[in-house]
């Protein structure tokens, strides 16, 4: 019955495991009270003793002065001089369960006396109290109950022995015939006795002995056990006919059904070789599902989910899968190719898996690790913050930045006109002058708002992802949340400098260099120059 664990709590019985174990004087007691090779004064002192203790001493006392056994008239005895009174016990229902568990796991008691206990606790607590009684009593020691059956008494704990699959098969075989032997109602079988008929692993002789103790007790009742036997192909041929022999006396149709599935059948070998295959196969399955239902098999399989996710968030923000185009399709202009490298990034940061991810690490790695320091939200390391600040780009910023570059480069060519003069021809350098700066001018815009979305790109590929990944690898997922917020303006900010950078490739930006402030020389040419324009016009 292998390493059978103790139940916790009983039905009807408050006291917790630890505590229905009887202390050494208790159990001091119980065993001389039970002793007959003891003088009588030493029995009735432990009878009054238990008394004294009353509770669940008490209980296993009176147990023993009660309980039916070749011992009964001598403990009465004892029970008579001792003036102890068990007529009106003063001890509960639940101290009288514990008693029991007392009697039951004493070591040094009469073996019948622990029988009777198990059996009075299977009663009082079916199937969690045969399971205290197989904790308690010895595991190869279970062979009583098919002479209990035989005296009838312990039925219901024969029943639960014989369906016990933990339990040696030969002893639940012979409990097994005892409750087939034993009077029951009319067109009534155990199912226990029937499981057991069905078993494979049993011999076919202690099969067939289980149908014949039917048989004899309620004919009618063996009708449907025989006929399993019959059209069991691991049966020994043998028994399979004298099977067949037995429904003939009671049910001759059937029995001819069953004479003819006979030719059908395969042989016992073929049969039992089949039998040891699916054995097997169901061994190695449960060892295999023991094998994953360990702690260690569990905390692997833990840590592989916990590792799988974490690198599922690394990867989605990675420079390997993320927008790594970025950089050549602004070179080449291509309006498509960048709106979709925005679009992946934004989608990597809105994506609901990436919260979903999120909160199940946080479950699993408290349920991995427990609630420790790095479960709760931490102050931002100075890499955290500078994460948080990402470049930032307005219209405004960007107009002024092309009336700047303007200026500069008017302000150059001012500088080479004085220095080396003018050319032959002002009016016309003016409008090459107007012509290179107005081209550097758009140039120059759509490289800034290009160098905004790259800048974005990097910030967001190389510390903003790596930071909110270091959060959640340490466990920190204050900060975590923190930083997928940051991601989260980042990804509108790119969608604002998408719609910079596609605004400065088809704007046609000119600058009018009036708005400057020259010498007197240079206004008067340029207002010649800007008069000769407007009459053109």
């Amino acid at each position: 019955m292998g390493n059978v664990e103790r139940p916790e709590f009983l039905p009807g019985c408050d006291m917790p495991a630890c505590d229905r174990k009887a202390d050494d004087a208790t159990l001091t007691c119980l065993v001389r009270l039970a002793d007959d090779s003891l003088d009588d004064h030493w029995r009735t002192s432990s009878l009054q003793a238990c008394e004294l203790r009353g509770g669940a001493a008490l209980a296993a006392a009176s147990f023993i002065v009660q309980a039916p056994g070749p011992w009964h008239e001598n403990v009465q005895r004892i029970l008579r001089l001792s003036k102890v009174s068990i007529d009106r016990p003063s001890y509960s229902a639940s101290e009288y369960t514990a008693g029991l568990c007392y009697v039951a796991g004493a070591k040094d008691l009469p073996a019948g006396l622990r029988h009777r206990a198990a059996d009075d606790l299977v009663h009082r607590a079916n199937d969690l109290g045969y399971q205290e009684a197989c904790y308690l009593l010895p595991r190869n020691s279970w062979d009583w109950l098919a002479d209990a059956v035989r005296d009838g008494w312990a039925l219901w704990t024969a029943n639960l022995f014989a369906e016990d699959e933990a339990a040696p098969l030969t002893t639940r075989m012979r409990v097994g015939l005892a409750l087939a032997e034993h009077k029951q109602p009319a067109g009534y079988v155990p199912e226990a006795v029937e499981r057991l008929v069905a078993h494979q692993g049993a011999s076919s002789a202690a099969r067939l002995g289980l149908v014949e103790a039917v048989a004899q007790r309620a004919p009618k009742d063996a009708v449907s056990l025989l006929c399993l036997l019959a059209s069991d192909p691991i049966v020994q041929a043998g028994h399979r006919m004298h099977a067949i022999g037995l429904l003939d006396k009671i049910d001759p149709p059937k029995a001819e059904e069953m004479r003819a599935l006979q030719t059908r059948l395969p042989s016992t070998q073929v049969a039992r070789k089949q039998r040891r295959d699916a054995v097997e196969r169901a061994q190695r399955e449960a060892a295999a599902k023991y094998e994953r239902e360990t702690p260690e098999a569990v905390l692997r399989r833990l840590d592989a989910e916990i590792e799988e996710l974490l690198d599922d968030l690394r990867h989605r923000g990675s420079a390997d899968s993320l927008a790594d185009q970025l950089d050549n399709h602004i070179a080449e202009d291509s309006w498509e190719g960048v709106a979709q490298d925005v679009a992946d990034m934004c989608s990597v940061i809105r994506d609901e898996n990436v919260e979903s991810s999120l909160r199940l690490l946080e479950v699993l790695t408290r349920i991995r690790y427990g609630d420790g320091p790095g479960s709760f939200t931490e102050a931002p390391d100075s890499e955290e913050l500078g994460a948080q600040q990402f470049p930032r780009l307005t219209r405004e910023e960007l107009d002024e930045y092309a009336r700047t570059e303007a200026e500069r480069a008017w302000a150059l060519w001012r500088s080479l006109v004085e220095k080396h003069g003018w050319d032959s021809d002002q009016l016309g350098e003016l409008d090459r002058q107007e012509e290179e700066v107005n081209q550097n001018m758009r140039d120059g815009v759509e490289l800034r708002a290009g160098d905004h979305l790259r800048q974005l790109h990097e910030h967001l590929v190389w510390e903003l992802w790596p930071s909110f990944a270091g959060a959640v690898e340490r466990r920190d997922y204050g900060v975590a949340r923190a930083l997928l917020a940051v991601a989260a303006l980042l990804a509108d900010e790119a969608e604002h400098a998408l719609t910079l950078w596609r605004a400065a490739s088809a704007e046609n930006y000119a600058f009018d260099p009036l708005t400057m402030s020259w010498p007197r020389e240079f206004w008067l040419v340029l207002e010649k120059w800007k008069g000769r324009w407007a009459s053109i016009q």
